[in-house]
């Protein structure tokens, strides 16, 4: 109120001032002895009165519109306080509605999960149940009505079998114990089915577990598959069990007409013949001898896969054993121009306890197969003993010895050397064509040194050579080797 008197005063002296100056300029501009007498300063001082009436114009225009904006925000405070007044008085009423809302709300979310959670739960062809500590359930799925053949009402309190049948074998289980078991059970069809259980406890914090949630996947048809793959596995186990035996048998009877042939050929060979029957007769020496290696090989894999393989254990000179080998191939070699050389090692002990007639075969079946891929060059024979320290050969354990037969031949690739140790495999068929052989030597050979505790390597590039490599275990004696009444026989049996 005080306000809008000031406002009114203020407004009557504005327009006052105004007014006078407007009278002041009128009478200058009517007033020609004036005019006359201020001469050129006359327009100035008009100038002057008029720019005053605009300034003091202007300023009653601000003051009105600054004014007017005050009142407004007067009126939105005054409004604002009001509604405050009226929020007080209802705020009690406010919260109670909206707790009531908020109720409502998440009793409705509850219950849409609880849905989708129960229609989750009833689509899965899975077995699920939860049953108390006494194994009484309290909750079924479909699934687990429909396997029994009953209504899920029906069998809420009965019995949950596993419990009964003492699965887990353990009573009680922890809080964070988790167990899984399988349990053949019988449905409504009397059809025998085999499940997986999983089974977890559900605790409280105060309480300990409460409940147990059971979830049963049929695994029939898995464990029938599983039943059928070991059924194949003995069956084929068993099928090459009977091919090695049967090869043991062919291959041991076949010795004896061959023997007969190549004695009778070596009759004729001292004969009076011809030079072309002469021939004749060295190329059916030459194919008996083929025939003899194959059918030894053949005889050897057979006992390997069959596991009637015989390691013999005796004492012999191992520079004996590699200089009887280098001098069976040293005809060979000289003829093919290539140098055949060996080295053994001086910590290799002089003699040894392991298999003489198995060492001299892995021996010539390397060196054979390194004369035949090398046309110039040397072929070189490394005996060294692998380091062990003084902890091992204190406690007496089998000392390890590296065989290593080094070539300049042609070499092999990368990518073909695991086929070496595959039966009846070589590099490529030019080889075969070139070297003659079955592809048996180096399976036997890998064979052999398994046996004998070690195993066999191979380094090569092509056009710059290879280099077999094997170990076996055996026993340093230092009594004189014993003498084999069996006479000493070289096995060629090369790749």
């Amino acid at each position: 109120m005080i306000i809008g008197v000031a406002i009114q005063r203020k407004t009557v002296f504005i327009f006052t001032l105004a007014f006078a100056l407007a009278a002041a300029l009128t009478a200058l501009t009517f007033q020609e002895t004036v005019q006359e007498r201020l001469g050129e300063a006359f327009y100035i001082t008009g100038l002057a009165i008029i720019g005053c009436i605009l300034l003091v114009l202007a300023g009653y225009v601000w003051d009105r519109a600054l004014f007017q904006r005050l009142r407004e925000i007067s009126d939105r405070a005054r409004v604002v306080a009001n509604d405050s007044t009226r929020d007080v008085e209802n705020t009690s009423h406010d919260e109670v509605i909206t707790l009531a809302r908020q109720i409502e709300r998440m009793a409705l979310s509850l219950k849409k999960t609880e849905a989708s959670y129960r229609a989750m739960v009833e689509q899965q062809d899975d077995l699920i149940c939860r049953y108390d500590y006494q194994g009484k359930l309290l909750f079924v799925n479909e699934a687990y009505a429909r396997f029994f053949g009953r209504t899920k009402q029906d069998l809420l309190g009965t019995n949950f079998p596993p419990h009964f049948a003492a699965y887990p074998n353990s009573g009680d289980i922890s809080e964070e114990e988790r167990c899984s078991f399988e349990l053949e059970m019988e449905g409504e069809s009397g059809r025998h089915t085999i499940f997986h259980w999983s089974r977890h406890a559900i605790t409280t914090e105060l309480d300990g577990p409460v409940e147990y949630q059971a979830v049963g996947r049929d695994i029939t048809s898995r464990k029938e598959t599983e039943a059928g793959l070991l059924k194949a596995k003995l069956a084929a186990e068993s099928a090459n069990r009977s091919k090695g035996e049967f090869l043991a048998v062919v291959s041991h009877e076949l010795r004896t007409p061959i023997n007969g042939s190549l004695g009778f050929a070596r009759l004729l060979q001292g004969s009076p013949l011809t030079p072309q029957q002469q021939e004749h007769v060295e190329m059916i020496v030459s194919a008996n001898r083929m025939m003899e290696r194959l059918i030894s090989d053949l005889l050897d894999l057979s006992k390997l896969e069959s596991g009637r393989i015989q390691i013999d254990r005796e004492r012999f000179s191992v520079r004996d054993c590699v200089e009887n080998v280098i001098a069976f191939f040293t005809p060979k070699a000289s003829s093919s121009g290539l140098t055949l050389s060996y080295s053994i090692a001086a910590n290799v002990p002089e003699v040894i306890t392991s298999d003489p007639n198995r060492l001299r075969q892995i021996l010539i079946n390397l060196v054979g197969n390194a004369l035949k891929f090398t046309e110039r060059g040397s072929v070189t024979l490394v005996v060294s003993r692998v380091d062990e320290t003084r902890e091992l050969r204190d406690m007496g354990l089998p000392l390890k010895l590296n065989f290593s037969v080094v070539d300049t031949g042609i070499g092999i690739p990368s990518e073909k050397i695991p086929r070496l140790f595959l039966p009846f495999s070589q590099v490529d068929s030019s080889a075969r064509r070139r070297g003659g052989g079955t592809g048996l030597g180096l399976v036997i050979s890998k064979r052999l040194c398994e046996i004998m505790g070690g195993a066999i390597t191979v380094q090569s590039r092509p056009g710059e050579g290879s280099t077999f490599s094997f170990t076996l275990k055996a026993e340093a004696a230092d009594a004189t080797p014993e003498k084999s009444d069996v006479p000493f026989q070289l096995e060629t049996s090369t790749a």
